[in-house]
């Protein structure tokens, strides 16, 4: 993992420093990157998920007897835990919701929306497609443009760089009883003032993202979450 933040942050600062609209009066892109790498990886600069604070009170045969695609959702920094059920579907989008009518909505498995939440993650983008984000070569640089009401209910847009690369090799991953052998994705995104790590653990086959630890807000942190029922 140190080795892929190391790829990811010095992908991350060579395009921020290709998009710079100084001339000429900054250091070469090897010590801009070395510097960043550092940065980076300076401890709690870059928020992260966590581990789960208690395990889930379901099993795969009471969420597999809903009938509908399931996806459970975690808050780590709150402990808490909920099976979604498959609401609605719009496209490529589709939107789950639990017992608490919390809402998350997802695009190839990467979050473009929550409703319910503390701070709720109105709207994501992504500069490419998401279908296509595990796909190709690596590391894989990109912007992300996320959307929040403020405390006064105006919506505020911030946009981040990020870079994403795989790990080396595939792993078995668990979820509810049951193993998937994936790829683990780390991603770093940051913008001035902030900077946080995603993962994701991916199918290689069919780009199917069985988990991933996704940034919300920064007062929610990151929700967990593992498809259960397809």
């Amino acid at each position: 993992m140190l080795q892929a933040r190391k790829i990811l942050a010095a992908a991350l600062c060579l395009g921020l420093a290709a998009c710079s609209s100084e001339k000429n009066t900054q250091p070469g892109l090897g010590k801009i990157a070395l510097a960043m790498a550092q940065a980076r990886l300076k401890k709690g600069d870059v928020e992260t998920a966590g581990a789960a604070k208690k395990a889930p009170q379901v099993t795969r045969e009471q969420m597999q007897a809903l009938g509908r695609p399931v996806v459970f959702v975690s808050i780590p920094r709150f402990g808490t835990g909920v099976a979604t059920v498959e609401l609605a579907k719009n496209g490529p989008f589709r939107t789950f919701m639990g017992a608490d009518q919390a809402t998350v909505t997802l695009h190839g498995g990467i979050v473009t929306a929550t409703r319910g939440l503390l701070v709720d993650l109105i709207a994501q983008d992504l500069s490419v497609n998401p279908k296509t984000l595990f796909q190709g070569s690596f590391p894989k640089t990109y912007t992300k443009t996320q959307r929040h009401l403020t405390g006064e209910s105006t919506l505020a847009t911030f946009e981040y760089k990020c870079a994403m690369a795989p790990l080396e090799q595939d792993e078995i991953l668990e979820i509810f009883g049951k193993t998937h052998t994936v790829r683990q994705f780390a991603e770093l995104c940051r913008r001035d003032g902030r900077a946080f790590q995603n993962n994701y653990w991916v199918e290689r086959a069919n780009s199917v993202v069985w988990k991933s630890n996704q940034s919300i807000s920064k007062e929610v942190g990151h929700l967990t979450l593992q498809r259960v029922v397809r």
